[in-house]
C-alpha cells in the first residue's frame, strides 16, 4: 500500500523535531511538504499533491476562510490547538487534537481522518505537566484488518451472504463498504434492492486518478447498505458481462488502495472465479486483503472444492495461511462433520461455522435486507459474531431490532391479506404476528396435510 502523503504546517520548529520523524518511522505516512504558512498549505491542497493535512493553530495565517476551503476540498485533516473544547473548532470538519499530543496519538489521527473516522482520540494533558490524561484516549482500530476478501469455489455456498451481513455488522460500528467485485455473477443489488446504474464499471469508466477525483467518483457510485446500517456503504458490480473488461487488475489494485484510505472495513466479493487462471482482477483483490475468508457449505462436494481453494490461494497466489481463514455455512449437525474434524481435514481454521436456517435467510431475501439485521435465529448470531471478532468489539443491533427481533422482519414479507382456505388453516390475517400466534401457526402448518380432490 503507498504512503498516504501528509503537508504539515505546524509552525513551530520544536514540535516539528518532536512529531515528524516519528510519523514516518512506520512507513504509512509520508510527510511530502513542510509549509511555512496556512497559504502554502492551501495552495498543496489545490494542486492535489497531498492527501492530509497537519495543522497547528499557532501557523501563519491560519484564518476561517482557510479552514472553510479545506473543508470544501474534503481534505483530511488533523488540527492541533491549545483548547480543543473552544467553540472555534466546533464546525471544523477535520480531528481536533491538543497541542500537547503525542506522536502516537497524532499518527493514529491522521490515519483514522483518512479512512473517515469521526471520532479522534483524546490526548489531552493535565496543566501541571504530568503526562497523565485528562480523559482515557480511545484506542484507534488497528489497519491490520481492514481489507477483507470473501472468496468460494463453484456452486453457491452462500459467499455473498457472508460477505453482505459482515458488512453489515462492521457498518453498525465503523465506516465500511462491501464491493461486489463478482464479474462473473454479480448479485449485491438484488440481495439489498440497490440501484443497479450505480456500479463499479461505471467507477472504472470515470477514470479518476487524483484523490479528490476518486473521492467524487466512489461518492457517485456508493450506496447505503441497508437503512438501519448508518455506517455501511455499498457499490455494486458490473451490470453486464460485456463490461467486465472494463474492470482491469490495475483499476482494482488503485480501488482497494483509495477505499482502505476512507473506510475502516473493506469488504470485497470476488466471485467464485477462484479457479479460472484468467481472472486476475479476482487474484488482485486476494492479493490486496489482509485476510481472506474462504466460503464453502458444510457438505462434502463443497469442501472438496474448499481444499482446492486453498492449495490454490496458498500455491499458486502465494497467500500465507494465516491470512486464510475458512466460514463453513449451512452446518446441520445431522449430517455435516463438526468443527474439528473439518480443521483437522483441511489444515486451516475455521473462523465461523454458520448453522442452518434456510426459513430466516429467505425471510432476508424477500424482504431484501442483510440477514442480521431481520432476525436473532441461529445463522443471524453466528454472523453477527464474526462480525464482533473482526471488529474486536461488541457490535450492537439498532433498538427497533434488537427489541422486536424476528418478529419485525416478518412484518416486511408476511401478506396482510390471504383466501379463506389460508384463514381456515390457522394464518393470521394481519401482517402482524406475536410469539404465541407464531407457534400456533408452525404448529398447524407443519400438522397439515393436502386432502384429496384439493
Amino acid at each position: 500500500m503507498s504512503a498516504v502523503r501528509v503537508a504539515v504546517g505546524l509552525g513551530d520548529p520544536e514540535r516539528e523535531r518532536n512529531l515528524l520523524p516519528s510519523l514516518a518511522e512506520t512507513g504509512e505516512l509520508s510527510v511530502v511538504q513542510r509549509c511555512l504558512s496556512a497559504d502554502q498549505l492551501l495552495e498543496c491542497v489545490r494542486r492535489e499533491r497531498v492527501d492530509a493535512c497537519l495543522l497547528s493553530e499557532g501557523v501563519h495565517r491560519l484564518t476561517s476562510p482557510v479552514l472553510v476551503e479545506l473543508t470544501r476540498a474534503r481534505m483530511p485533516l488533523v488540527l492541533l490547538v491549545s483548547d480543543p473544547d473552544e467553540p472555534r473548532w466546533r464546525s471544523t470538519s477535520g480531528l481536533i487534537l491538543p497541542l500537547e499530543a503525542d506522536p502516537t496519538t497524532v499518527h493514529q489521527s491522521l490515519l483514522a481522518a483518512t479512512r473517515g473516522e469521526r471520532l479522534a482520540p483524546s490526548a489531552r494533558q493535565t496543566e501541571d505537566g504530568g503526562g497523565t490524561p485528562s480523559e482515557p484516549a480511545p484506542k484507534a482500530s488497528s489497519p491490520s484488518l481492514a481489507v477483507i476478501a470473501v472468496a468460494s469455489g463453484p456452486g453457491s455456498p452462500g459467499r455473498t451472504t457472508v460477505a453482505l451481513n459482515l458488512a453489515a455488522g462492521l457498518g453498525l460500528v465503523a465506516p465500511t463498504v462491501l464491493v461486489d467485485l463478482d464479474l462473473s455473477g454479480p448479485s449485491v443489488a438484488a440481495h439489498v434492492d440497490a440501484d443497479p446504474t450505480r456500479n463499479l464499471y461505471m467507477l472504472a469508466h470515470a477514470e479518476p486518478e487524483s484523490m479528490s477525483e476518486w473521492s467524487h467518483a466512489i461518492e457517485q457510485e456508493a450506496q447505503p447498505l441497508d437503512s438501519g446500517c448508518v455506517q455501511g456503504s455499498v457499490i455494486c458490480g458490473s451490470p453486464k458481462l460485456e463490461l467486465r473488461a472494463g474492470i482491469t487488475t490495475r483499476f482494482v489494485e488503485r480501488l482497494v488502495r483509495e477505499l482502505r484510505h476512507r473506510f475502516r472495513f473493506v469488504i470485497l466479493d470476488v466471485g467464485s472465479d477462484l479457479l479460472n487462471r484468467e481472472t486476475t482482477p479476482h487474484r488482485a483483490a486476494l492479493q490486496a486483503a489482509d485476510q481472506v475468508l474462504l466460503v464453502a457449505a458444510a457438505d462434502v462436494v463443497s469442501l472438496w472444492h474448499a481444499r482446492t481453494g486453498l492449495g490454490l490461494l496458498h500455491g499458486q497466489l502465494g497467500i500465507s495461511r494465516d491470512r486464510i481463514a475458512l466460514v463453513v455455512n449451512r452446518h446441520d449437525r445431522r449430517f455435516h462433520h463438526g468443527r474439528p474434524e473439518i480443521d483437522w481435514a483441511l489444515g486451516v481454521a475455521t473462523a465461523a461455522v454458520i448453522p442452518n436456517d434456510q426459513a430466516a435467510t429467505q425471510r432476508a431475501l424477500a424482504a431484501q435486507r442483510p440477514l442480521i439485521l431481520g432476525g436473532r435465529g441461529p445463522a443471524a448470531r453466528s454472523l453477527l459474531d464474526l462480525a464482533e471478532r473482526v471488529h474486536g468489539g461488541e457490535v450492537r443491533l439498532p433498538d427497533d431490532q434488537s427489541r422486536n427481533g424476528r418478529l419485525a422482519f416478518l412484518r416486511h414479507v408476511v401478506p396482510t391479506r390471504l383466501t379463506p382456505r389460508a384463514q381456515q388453516r390457522g394464518f393470521p390475517t394481519s401482517g402482524r404476528l406475536d410469539d404465541e400466534h407464531d407457534t400456533r401457526t408452525t404448529a398447524r402448518t407443519t400438522s397439515a396435510r393436502p386432502r384429496s380432490g384439493h
